[in-house]
Formats: structure tokens, C-alpha cells, sequence
């Protein structure tokens, strides 16, 4: 059922953004979209979604100066040194006019890729600094007219995944610090250069053409990941139908903003708390601060960083998503030893663990205690990504009715079979008393029919009352692609309860907030009220900040309480049976898409921001 949810939303969506992306014209006549274009849009955004795991590749000019400017060692990001040093257009020309990467090999790059389990890798093809990796009729200032290299790299790396079997995607930054000249537009925040500016005519029209380029030289591309800037609709619309007109199967990203998108582009390095069933997402992900190369940068420990990144593409792709991995290769195009071992690392787990991650289907539990899970309805198996290892060697699988067939450790050759047994609603699997992988063991489950799962819920305690825990909480996200910032991560909290009778409860919160105040709704069944609780701001004055240059936030949002406090909010019934309580902010944060309209808003309802302990329900 699920499934056929998610496979109709799919087709809610590609319909919409076809709808969307064709201008009404004069005459005002019907507009008839062929079933075809549907369809085939569809199938690709599918086979998209299939594919799981990506190579992201952050490289430019930036990486010359390596994070360093006039001696010092420059923090944030390091492909937006130019703005974070506050580099010249002319001096950045000068590194520019440098950019020699002898050493840049595309078919290693790729098969190293290959060999981490990735089946597509993406190129930043143009960052915001406006340099151009690729041969550009719209613009000199590009690798080969540009530099001594005269190689297109792009080129190179095209044919490189087509001789190995890797789809080719493409980054391209909206906004263009080269563009306008010396006279880029600044954040008026702190003077810098703006990485939401918006975009002109000469500008939009520059855009178009290099798009044109891309889509047209470099054969099938599978994504365009968009990135930052504040273009209005018509320019996201024009971006879109430029990208569809010659590759209507390339999928775009939501950072192309004004819900022009095909799938959302989750913040970076973010993993969202449950399976994503209704929208499809990708997470770009790094192993350091930076995406482009900093000389002074250090991973954590190598087996450290192996093991997290391994743990972030299962629950990825057990929530529903894709998982884009960055590297960012030296100036001189070689790729950091550090990046390349993590990446081999990689692919010596998914060579034994392909099987649960490659086509599979999302986690069909809505909460699991020791890890997640990824399915395979066709051949009626279940994947569970054991990341807490139970200490007396049972795994316990919550509300599973199924009738087990068998049960085994996915990197056992022999699929010597596990004991299972039954133990009221759940299904209990002895697995061991040690993890049999390092970084993340998977067991499967074979079972007979089509699935069938009770999700737990939550029952009165002895003395009637109802613990509401912060870690038994479902914790719901809020996603869109209006804006840059049209991203909330925790949303609203939900539990599942279930009672024998009808009942009045006082509802009780333990919690910390770092606001003076602020207003919050209770939902359960057909009741619901809201409150307001008080919480703790710093003394001092709100003082606007930025960070990387990505949103402006507040000395206020970095302010935490150290203690709990209690409140008592109010009466709320609760119906007999099943039901579902839910904890939002008291004022819907809604997405916008300027920054200036964004900034108008009380941001302190933009996600809960408070650390609820738990909710008490008192029966009276």
C-alpha cells in the first residue's frame, strides 16, 4: 500500500512540475500534456531513485589557494575562499590563470567510484566563483581557454563513465561572483559576496546558454543539482524547461528553487529521523566542513570515518533517499589518500552488502530501537542494518506477522540459518552476541506472504498515567523546493498510543527551550488546544550572524538552557484504542521565497527548537 502511495506521488509530482514549467499562452488554450512525457519522467525519477549512491565532486580554482589567503589559514568552506578571504575578481583571475591539474586522471577517478559501490558521480561544472570546468563558448573564463591545462575535464570525465558503466551528473551554481565583474552584489550583512543574490537578465541569459552546453556536448546527463542564489519563478521555470527541452529525463534538483524540481536536496550532511515515503530526496554529504580542498584539513580517524560513512548510506537509503559523497581532489587534480581510503573502505562493505542497498524499497517500520531496515517485496526480504548491536543477542523485530522462512547474516557465504522465534506481536532473531561486521552487519529475513507489520504503541503505565519519551518520539520533517531554505528537520513529534478506555489526562512537559517564550499545539483524535511555555533567552542583545554564507541566524538560536523545567499545559481526552498524538509549534513556519520574506518571519517557529524529555499524561 505504501508503495502504491509513493508511486502515485511521484506522478502527482512530475505532473505538477510539467504543469508548472509550460507558460500559459495568450490565447489561453488547453494545454495537453502527452501520457508519454508522463510516463517517461516517471520511469526515470524511478530508475534515479535506484541508483542510491553518488560521487560528488567539488573542484575548481579554489582548490589552488587550499583554504590559505596571504598566509593564514581561512575557516569555512573552501570552495568559497573568494568570498570568505574576500579575494578580488582580478586576484582570483590571477589563481585562476595557475590552474594546471596534470595529474587529473577521469577513469580513475571513475573506477574508484565504481569500486565504492557508486553508479553515478556529479562534477561542480561551474561554483559560485563563476570559473567554468568545461570548454564554454559563453564565457572565456573557462578550464580550457582560461588555463595552461587546455583539457576539458568535464570531457574526459563523460567518456570515463560511459566506458564504465556510471551514469554523469552535473552541479551549476546560480549564483556567479565572475559575472557582473568587479562589481559583484554583497550580502549586506556582512559585506561579503552574496550567495543569494539575485539574478539579472544578462545574467539569467548567460545561464541558459552555458545549460544549453552542457545538456548538448557531454551526452546523457542524470541530474542537475542546482545551488543557492534566489532566482524568481520565471528564471527557475526558464532553468527547467532549457534542462527538459533537450534531456527531458535529466532530473533536477529542488535547489533550482520555486518547487521546479524533481526530487528535494536535503541540507547538507542531513539524515532525517523516519522512512520518507510521499517525495523524493537526495542528501549531498562530506567527510569534513568544507566540500572543496583545504591543505589544512584533517578527517577524523580513518576506520572512524569508514564506519560513519558506511552507517549514513544505509540509513539513507533505509529512509528513502539517495547519497551523494563528496571528495574535493587537489589542485593538481590527484584525489586526497585520505578520501581514497575511505572510499575503498566503502566498497569493501557494499561489495558483501549490495543486496541490502541497491533496489531496494524504503523501511517499512516507522521506528526500529537497534537500526533500520530496507526491503525487497518482490522476493519477500527483509534487510535489517543492525547499527545497535543487542547485548544478549536477540534482535528483536517489532510488530512483524509474517511467518519467517529464514533467517541469516547477509556476509555469511553459507546462509547458515539463524533462530527465530515468536513472542507476542514481535519476532525474535538469535543473531549472535558480537557483530559480525565492524562497521554495520546486516541480517536477512526471509518471509512468506505479503507483508504485514503492526506498528508499536505506546500503553498506560500501572498507575494510568502515559510516558510520552523524547526517544520514543517520531520526529517529522518539513520539505519543499520554494527556497534554499525551504527545509525544516524537526517539525513536530508524533507517538502512537493505545488504550482500553476512554480517558481525561493532564498533560505535563519536561523540557528545555532557549526562547523567552513561545506557543505550541497538542493534537490527538478530535482534541486538541495549545499553550504556551516559558523557557530561558540570553541576557544580551540578538546580534545577526552568518554562517559559510548559507542563512543568517542569531546568537539566541545557539542558546541552550542547562536544566529542565516542568510545565503543566492543560486537560486533553483520549478515545479509546488506537490514536496518534501530535506536539507542533503553535504557528505554522511557512516556506518562502525570498530571504527577505524568510527574515519576516518569527524564526523560532521555524521547527520545534525545544528539547521536549517527555510529555506525562495524567489520567484525572
Amino acid at each position: 500500500m505504501k508503495k502504491t502511495f509513493f508511486l502515485n506521488c511521484l506522478l502527482l509530482v512530475t505532473v505538477m512540475n510539467i504543469l508548472l514549467s509550460c507558460n500559459d499562452n495568450q490565447n489561453n488554450k488547453a494545454l495537453i500534456i502527452d501520457k508519454s512525457t508522463i510516463e517517461s519522467n516517471t520511469r526515470a525519477l524511478k530508475e534515479w531513485q535506484q541508483m542510491k549512491f553518488g560521487l560528488f565532486i567539488h573542484w575548481g580554482v579554489y582548490s589552488i589557494p587550499a583554504g590559505v589567503w596571504e598566509g593564514k589559514q581561512v575557516e569555512k568552506l573552501g570552495e568559497q575562499i573568494m568570498r570568505h578571504a574576500d579575494i578580488s575578481v582580478s586576484d582570483y583571475e590571477a589563481i585562476a590563470k595557475q590552474f594546471n591539474p596534470l595529474n587529473f586522471n577521469a577513469d580513475a577517478i571513475v573506477k574508484m567510484a565504481k569500486d565504492a559501490g557508486m553508479k553515478y558521480v556529479i562534477l561542480t561544472s561551474k561554483h559560485h566563483d563563476g570559473f567554468s570546468m568545461f570548454k564554454s563558448e559563453a564565457s572565456g573564463y573557462n578550464i580550457v581557454d582560461y588555463t595552461p591545462y587546455k583539457k576539458d575535464v568535464l570531457k574526459e570525465l563523460a567518456e570515463a563513465c560511459r566506458n564504465n558503466g556510471l551514469k554523469l551528473g552535473l552541479y551549476y551554481s546560480t549564483p556567479d561572483w565572475h559575472f557582473n565583474g568587479p562589481n559583484p552584489e554583497r550580502n549586506p550583512v556582512d559585506g561579503k559576496y552574496s550567495v543569494f543574490g539575485k539574478v539579472s537578465k544578462a545574467n539569467e541569459d548567460f545561464q541558459a546558454a552555458q545549460l544549453r552546453e552542457l545538456l548538448t556536448n557531454y551526452g546523457e546527463i542524470v541530474e542537475l543539482f542546482f545551488d543557492m542564489g534566489e532566482p524568481t519563478l520565471a528564471q527557475s521555470k526558464r532553468f527547467r524547461e532549457v534542462v527538459k527541452d533537450i534531456q527531458p529525463n535529466c532530473l533536477i534538483n529542488g535547489r533550482v528553487m520555486n518547487n521546479q524540481g524533481d526530487f528535494i536536496t536535503m541540507p547538507d550532511n542531513h539524515l532525517p529521523d523516519v522512512p520518507i515515503y510521499d517525495i523524493a530526496w537526495e542528501t549531498p554529504g562530506t567527510f569534513y566542513h568544507t566540500w572543496g580542498y583545504k591543505s589544512w584539513v584533517k578527517g577524523v580517524p580513518l576506520q572512524k570515518q569508514i564506519k560513519k560513512q558506511i552507517r549514513n548510506l544505509s540509513k539513507i537509503t533505509c529512509m528513502g533517499g539517495n547519497y551523494l559523497l563528496n571528495i574535493g581532489p587537489k589542485s593538481d587534480g590527484s584525489v586526497v589518500a585520505y578520501e581514497q581510503n575511505v572510499l575503498k573502505g566503502i566498497g569493501a562493505w557494499t561489495k558483501i552488502h549490495k543486496e541490502a542497498i541497491f533496489n531496494t524499497e524504503v523501511n517499512p517500520f516507522k521506528k526500529l530501537s537497534w537500526g533500520y531496515s530496507s526491503l525487497r517485496a518482490a522476493t519477500k526480504k527483509l534487510y535489517l542494518h543492525v547499527f545497535d548491536w543487542p547485548k544478549n543477542g536477540a534482535l528483536v523485530i517489532p510488530g512483524l506477522q509474517n511467518k519467517i522462512k529464514d533467517a541469516y547474516h547477509l556476509s555469511d557465504p553459507n546462509k547458515k540459518s539463524l533462530l527465530y522465534n515468536k513472542k507476542g506481536i514481535d519476532k525474535v532473531i538469535t543473531i549472535g552476541e558480537t557483530a559480525t561486521n565492524e562497521n554495520l552487519s546486516v541480517v536477512v529475513v526471509e518471509y512468506e506472504g505479503e507483508l504485514s507489520i503492526v506498528d508499536p504503541v505506546i500503553v498506560p503505565e500501572k498507575n494510568g498515567s502515559i510516558l510520552l519519551k523524547d526517544e520514543t518520539a517520531i520526529k517529522h520533517g518539513k520539505y519543499g523546493m520554494l527556497s534554499y531554505r525551504s527545509i525544516i528537520k524537526d517539525n513536530a513529534r508524533s507517538w502512537d498510543v493505545f488504550l482500553e478506555e476512554a480517558g481525561t489526562y493532564e498533560v505535563q512537559l519536561i523540557y528545555k527551550m532557549k526562547y523567552k517564550q513561545k506557543d505550541f499545539k497538542i493534537k490527538v483524535g478530535d482534541s486538541s488546544f495549545d499553550f504556551t511555555l516559558l523557557g530561558k533567552a540570553p541576557e544580551k542583545a540578538v546580534v545577526e550572524e552568518l554562517f559559510d554564507g548559507n542563512e543568517t541566524y542569531s546568537q539566541r538560536e545557539q542558546f541552550q538552557n542547562k536544566k529542565f523545567g516542568k510545565a503543566t499545559v492543560g486537560l486533553v481526552k483520549l478515545k479509546k484504542g488506537k490514536q496518534t498524538l501530535l506536539f507542533t509549534s503553535g504557528k505554522e513556519f511557512e516556506f518562502k521565497a525570498s530571504l527577505k520574506e524568510f527574515h519576516a518571519q518569527d524564526r523560532s517557529y521555524r521547527g520545534l527548537k525545544t528539547e521536549v524529555k517527555v510529555i506525562k499524561l495524567l489520567k484525572k
